[in-house]
Order: C-alpha cells, then structure tokens, then sequence
C-alpha cells in the first residue's frame, strides 16, 4: 500500500507569520515525516510571512509553493493543488488551515485508518477550538459511521473540513470543489455522499482551531446564510430528511443572521 501523502494550504491575506509559523510547527513535530507540503499563495500577503515561506521552500519544507497576485478564494486554491497532487500520483490528500494546529498524531492515525479501512473514500475527526480572546476550549465531536454521518447532516456539517483527509481517487470519482460556493466543503460532501462516497470520522482531536470573539459576527453573511439554507435544503430532497431537514434548514439561516451575542451563546451550549 503506497502511503505518499501531500498537505495541501492556501494562505492569504489575513494569515499572519506568527500563526503561520505555529501551525507550520505543528507539522514539522508529526509523529511520521513521509509526507509533503504543497502551498498556495492566494493573492498578496504580508511581506514577512512571504519572506518565511520562501524560505521554507528553498529549504525544501515546502515541496511545492506557488503564488498568484490576485486572491481567487479557498476553492479555487485547494483544487489547484489538488490537481498537482493528481498529476503526480500522490495517494492521501490531508486539508489544513493556516490558523490551525494539527496534533502530533493526526498525519499518522488517518494514514493508518485508511489503509486497513479501503472501503473508505474521506476521513475526518473531531477539533479543539481555542478562543484567543478568552482561553476558552471546546471539543466539537463528529459521528463516527457512515450512515450516522449522513443523518448529521440534517442539523448541520457533518465533517470538520480542516480535519478531513482524501484518497486522491476521491476527486477523480466525485470531483472537484465549487468554486462559485462560499461553503465549499459542505457543497463537497453533498455531492460526494449522492455519489456514493464512503464517510468516516475518527473519534479523537486531530486539529485545534484558532477562534476569537469577532467570529461570531463575523459570520451575518446573507449570502453565506441563503447558500447554507439552500444546500441543506438540496440534501433534505435528496436523501429524504423531511420537514425535519427543511425546519434544520430555516433555523440555520435565521442563526446566521442572528445577533453576534446570541450567535456566540448558541455555539458554546448547543454545538
């Protein structure tokens, strides 16, 4: 069984050296090292955090960075690196975040389930948020088993996507992301599942997520919340969730829109 694998990131304008570097950190201290980094640079960044990767690169850290002077959005970077990955035949894809910190182990136990589970397509996990601005943690746990998966995805997105690792077969059977959608990921696993995709979430951390207080507001998006409303309400047609799944619908369009203070209430005791 092959094992090589390739971390795929897209870093942009709001990354910062300093948590660039830790989450870099993150995947220097994994428990294997057979992997590679692919990197894309979407649109400018700041010019130390450039500076920083460019010499990852030349130190060969980074097996792959590429940069576009023009910001295209996640979407569009994963799928240029996921077709690189393609190209060169790698068989594990694993997502991650600039802000985020992988586990020691995270690289090692996905690689490890996937080869003894073949039947599998994409493999996700738990994640650890941290606020930054008031220390604060929580787990957020996702179901294990395929069709608990699927049932999930009534009340809201099954997979954390920053934890989520593909057999590179995964894009050639089912595709590639949208990239006319802000919720790429969930738009993904819609796709994938009517496909006949095979889902599976460890039951363990494997990413910690960096949030503050400001992500609370920052998520009224109309736009954002119209989308989310209308994918679940594709998959509730699709998969027959019922009025149930059309209810799940409607209350996450009206969370999104709701105020940041009862927003920030709902996702510490109701997520």
């Amino acid at each position: 069984m092959s094992n090589r694998s390739v971390i795929i990131i897209s870093v942009y304008l709001n990354d910062t050296l300093a948590i660039v570097q830790e989450m870099f950190e993150s995947l220097f201290n994994q428990s294997v090292k057979d992997f590679d980094i692919f990197v894309q640079q979407d649109g400018p960044i700041e010019q130390q955090l450039e500076q920083y990767l460019d010499t990852l690169y030349h130190e060969k850290k980074i097996s792959f960075l590429a940069k576009r002077q023009e910001n295209r959005g996640l979407a569009y970077s994963l799928n240029a690196l996921i077709q690189r990955a393609l190209d060169l035949e790698y068989t594990y894809i694993f997502r991650m975040d600039a802000d985020d910190i992988a586990l020691s182990y995270r690289i090692e136990h996905q690689r490890n389930y996937l080869n003894e589970h073949l039947e599998v397509d994409l493999l996700g996990g738990w994640i650890e948020e941290f606020n930054t601005d008031t220390n604060e943690r929580k787990t957020i746990y996702y179901p294990q088993e395929h069709e608990a998966i699927l049932k999930h995805m009534i009340k809201r997105n099954p997979m954390a996507h920053v934890t989520v690792t593909f057999r590179a077969d995964f894009f050639r059977k089912y595709g590639l992301y949208d990239v006319m959608s802000s919720n790429e990921d969930f738009r993904l696993w819609v796709e994938a599942f009517d496909q006949g995709a095979t889902f599976h979430n460890l039951q363990e951390i494997l990413v910690k997520v960096r949030t503050n207080n400001a992500f609370y507001t920052r998520r009224k998006d109309k736009k954002r919340a119209l989308e989310v409303m209308r994918i679940k309400c594709d998959a509730t047609k699709r998969f027959g969730f019922g009025y149930k799944g059309y209810f799940y619908a409607m209350a996450h369009y009206l969370l999104f829109m709701a105020p940041g203070s009862l927003k920030q209430l709902i996702y510490k005791y109701f997520r």
